[in-house]
């Protein structure tokens, strides 16, 4: 009997595939029934060719070689992937299979990991296409009783390539080439650049720039309390006649001068010690509706889950991912769709019967607004069911599979915020009362704004004190009236609130994958970021991604819920802008590429046209790479003012700021000795902070400052006049969010005995270890101990004798290794065997996905065990891509000796003594002018530094 050869992305999908489907009997590697035989890939087993595997003379990173155009793209096999592809040839060469069934993901990236192997095999087999929407049996069914003519996703599967071979194109090319050129010789590391990491790199650039421009001004804010016949309420000054301005930071309740904040307070406050104060209030009702926000896609469902948990994209992602593939919880979450197709009416009214009958802590919500919509009927369906909105995938919605007692605390997270966004999308809008009541006192107007919500609508459906917004009712000035004007109120305090301006706020992950969306216009009018949707930079399958890339390669970093670049990305992204390489660094202009991706996908230009427009890109990048002069980079900047130490003007260079060099200057009189390095405490020093230097010796208090635990904190900059050294002076550290590494929830049941301590030692599960209670005492005795130590420190008095080790090993293991969960089941198994199976998903801290098993070490901790693979060769990170930690690469230069009398790159030290930064010398003239500057200087103890620092040493 003829087969089918079904082939998934993962081996959990064949196994779902396997179960829901019945008949099917287990061997090495694969799953055979009466008429299908079912084996899996394990994400890409090819990859395309290495410049040098196409030409040795790529092997050697030269301008003269560059760029790298192959007439044609090959691929090759993945190390550590030979014997999965082996089962896969072997089977597909079967007699009785006569046709192969694609079964990776449904999508892009999905439909490329198929035809690598397609194109490997050299079938002429017949190809179908499943289109899985959802991963619940009756689903899978579906999908098996409607497979499409793999002909049909032609168009996707072009696309597809076309994507690959554009990030190779741009990636190896401009990597190479920016390298060449930018990398100092102390770096080990690439500067990679690619198609769609370094437009989004140079979003979070433009805004830094923003935020490093900032200078603090003192501003006042007036505010006033007032007593009305039933009720009290406070209002803030604001100026009615207030007009926009060129000063950006003024507003109509700013006050900038101290003189008439406290005026307006005198005003105001007359006869209040009498007791008479009188003042006049007029005020205004209106009702507003809020419409019930429509359904999730993956960009809005990972921008929820950073604004409530301040989580990365990509945690969001393996959440969703997770109630897709393990739970069966939720529809495919790899989409840019927020509505449902016309014909998905039947399967809604299904769930929500499912969810009707939900019991239990946490779902008993989902039964009350579910019983709702059945018994009142469903609303805004003609927004909900668009076939017009609908692309490759519907929006995420949950599929009618109740939640387990188990499961995890992540997915259990996002599982509820999309079950209840799918209920409120059918409900009505909320109403609320907005209140506008203006107080005149002393001739000084008052304003005081709320808003409370008098109908939820689609907001019962939120969790009990959820809705943030909403506020009390505030008792009207006049009963049973929607206006009210002069009514007398009572004047009881008025205070001058003294403020600064704040700088504008970073981007956070959420704003971010916003701005990606809208191919980086920052847009509130949803019509207008529709029209932008597929001109977005990336997909929202890929998003996430991009973001961990940015910040394995060194070019970004997490700061709370926000992201900033590094010295290094903001350097980058100001380079390609003065050497006119301006698209690769333009978020609207790589939009556009993305958009071409799209019309190859549907058929509107060709793969080919395509191709060669981004070998020409990659040209244009790579000639303006080799020949601009660094010296034409700064030279129509403006000069900052004099030198501190020559006098002559300070202008900009590539690496610091330095004093215009004189051409007359003889060879043997010493250089200027002063630099200002762009670098500084892992700041980035702009043109507006060294003005204030040169202009006041010091700048204001300045942020962004980061020390050795990568904590940040604000400074003044310093210049020490008598040694020609550049000073930090802490001035506070910032507020940092709490830790990325989540917190789950705890089943108290012990998992077992130690292995190391016996029966009576039993391993427990935390809210971030599972650990033995040796381990967990001892713990608790080292925190014990650090504090009593840090106050015998701080008391002068001798510390405390330090605790005494344990005779054994103590079993520890987290839950999260690797920005990756480990279950409950996963480390049962750990425990049984001393190992795991092996485990997909790990994300490298150069943020490259990787697999491995953990394996428990004599220690009681973990280590990883890698799957048996070939010599690492080469690979560019610049093909949007990242090599595993410690793998040699295109992406990760080797490593040149320091040149003679090189400064050493030591750690940074926290800003509990104040950081100096010396000055850099050229040659000879570096010991000449040591010699001649030389003076004689009693060194600082550690003690009057920690008493100088502003914030103390951790």
């Amino acid at each position: 009997m003829a087969k089918g050869l079904v082939i998934t992305e993962k081996p959990s999908v064949a196994r779902d595939i396997a179960a829901a489907l019945g008949g099917f009997t287990e061997h090495e590697g694969y799953w055979e029934s009466d008429d299908r035989v079912l084996t899996f890939a394990v994400g890409h087993l090819f990859e395309l060719l290495e410049p040098e595997e196409i030409d040795v003379k790529f092997k050697r990173w030269t301008l003269d070689v560059l760029p790298i155009l192959p007439e044609t793209f090959q691929f090759k096999k993945k190390k550590g992937h030979t014997d999965r592809i082996r089962v896969i040839e072997k089977l597909a060469k079967r007699d009785d299979v006569d046709r192969l069934v694609n079964a990776c993901d449904a999508g892009r990236e999905g439909e490329l990991i198929f035809r690598e192997i397609a194109r490997y095999l050299e079938t002429t087999k017949p190809i179908e296409r499943l289109w899985l929407q959802s991963m619940t049996t009756e689903s899978i069914r579906n999908g098996f009783r409607n497979l499409m003519p793999g002909k049909q996703l032609e168009g996707l599967a072009q696309a597809a390539e076309c994507r690959a071979y554009s990030d190779w194109l741009i990636g190896m090319n401009a990597t190479r080439a920016l390298t060449k050129r930018l990398k100092s010789r102390k770096e080990t590391r690439a500067w990679s650049a690619g198609r769609v990491q370094t437009p989004t790199l140079a979003l979070l650039v433009d805004k830094e720039i923003e935020v490093l421009a900032h200078v603090p001004r003192p501003l006042w804010r007036v505010t006033a309390s007032f007593a009305a016949v039933d009720h009290n309420y406070t209002a803030t000054w604001f100026d009615p006649a207030f007009a926009t301005n060129e000063d950006e930071e003024r507003r109509d309740d700013r006050i900038f001068e101290r003189g008439r904040a406290e005026a307006i307070v005198a005003a105001a406050q007359i006869g209040t010690a009498a007791g008479v104060g009188a003042a006049l209030a007029s005020e205004t009702r209106k009702p507003s509706r809020e419409s019930a926000p429509p359904l999730f896609d993956l960009t809005s469902l990972q921008r929820e889950g950073n604004r409530r948990f301040g989580w990365s994209a990509r945690r969001v992602l393996g959440a969703a991912q997770s109630c897709y593939e393990a739970y069966k919880l939720l529809t495919y979450p790899r989409t840019d769709s927020r509505c449902l197709p016309s014909d998905y009416r039947e399967t809604v009214n299904t769930v929500l019967e499912k969810l009707s009958d939900a019991r239990g802590d946490g779902v008993s919500d989902y039964a009350a607004g579910a019983k709702r919509l059945l018994r009142d009927g469903l609303l805004n369906q003609d927004r909900v069911f668009d076939d017009a909105g609908v692309s490759d995938h519907f929006a995420i919605v949950p599929t009618g599979v109740l939640p387990p007692a188990d499961m995890r605390a992540d997915a259990r997270r996002v599982y509820d915020f999309v079950t209840r966004r799918f209920l409120g999308a059918f409900h009505p809008a909320a109403l609320w009362e907005r209140v506008e009541r203006t107080t005149v006192a002393g001739g000084e107007s008052f304003r005081t704004r709320t808003r409370a919500l008098m109908e939820p609508g689609w907001r019962a459906v939120l969790p009990a004190g959820e809705d943030e917004e909403a506020a009390p009712p505030l008792p009207a000035l006049a009963r049973g009236r929607d206006e009210a004007n002069d009514v007398a109120v009572r004047t009881q305090e008025v205070l001058s609130i003294e403020e600064e301006t704040k700088p504008p706020a970073r981007i956070s992950e959420g704003r971010l994958l916003t701005l990606m969306e809208n191919a980086g216009k920052d847009l509130d009018d949803e019509d207008l970021a529709a029209v932008l949707h597929e001109k977005g930079i990336g997909t929202p399958a890929t998003r996430a991604d991009i973001i961990e890339n940015l910040i394995g390669k060194g070019y970004a970093v997490r700061q709370g819920k926000s992201l900033r670049p590094s010295v290094k990305g903001i350097r980058l992204i100001d380079t390609l802008r003065r050497i006119h390489v301006d698209r690769l660094a333009s978020a609207a202009l790589t939009g556009e590429i993305e958009q071409h991706l799209k019309q190859v996908e549907n058929g509107g230009r060709t793969a080919a046209d395509f191709i060669a427009e981004m070998k020409e890109y990659a040209s244009e990048i790579v000639e303006r790479t080799k020949t601009f002069e660094y010296d034409e980079l700064y030279e129509k900047e403006a000069e900052l003012g004099p030198c501190p130490a020559c006098g002559k003007p300070v202008i900009e260079m590539a690496w610091f700021y330095r004093c215009q060099e004189d051409p007359a200057r003889p060879e043997t009189t010493p250089d200027c000795p002063m630099r200002f390095w762009k670098d500084t405490s892992g700041r980035y020093l702009d043109r507006t902070a060294i003005a204030a230097l040169l202009r006041d010796g010091r700048t204001p208090v300045l942020d962004g400052f980061t020390a050795r635990s990568g904590r940040t904190y604000r400074a003044n900059l310093e210049i020490d006049r008598d040694e020609w050294r550049l000073q930090v002076a802490p001035a506070g550290w910032n507020e940092e969010a709490a830790s990325e590494t989540p917190e789950y929830e705890v089943n108290t049941e012990a998992l077992g005995a130690c292995p190391f301590g016996g029966e009576e030692c039993k391993i427990l599960e935390t809210s971030t270890h599972f650990a033995c209670t040796a381990w967990l005492a001892d713990a608790e005795v080292q925190t014990a101990f650090r504090a009593a130590k840090k106050a015998a420190r701080e008391a002068g008095v001798p510390a405390p004798e330090k605790p005494e080790k344990a005779d054994h090993a103590l079993f520890v293991f987290p839950r999260t290794v690797c920005k990756r969960e480990i279950t409950r089941e996963e480390a049962l198994v750990y425990l049984r065997d001393g190992k795991t199976e092996l485990l997909t998903d790990f994300t490298s801290r150069m943020g490259r996905p990787f697999s491995a098993q953990l394996v428990m070490k004599e220690t009681g901790r973990h280590g990883f065990e890698f799957p048996p693979r070939g010599k690492m060769g080469a690979k560019a990170e610049g093909a949007e891509g990242a090599v595993a930690d410690g793998a040699k690469s295109a992406g990760a230069v080797p490593a040149k000796k320091p040149a003679r009398g090189g400064r050493r790159v030591g750690k940074k030290p926290d800003p509990g003594t104040t950081r100096v930064v010396r000055a850099k010398k050229k040659g000879g003239a570096r010991k000449a002018a040591a010699a001649k500057s030389a003076k004689p200087r009693a060194r600082k103890t550690a003690a009057a530094a920690k008493k100088q620092a502003a914030p103390q040493a951790e």
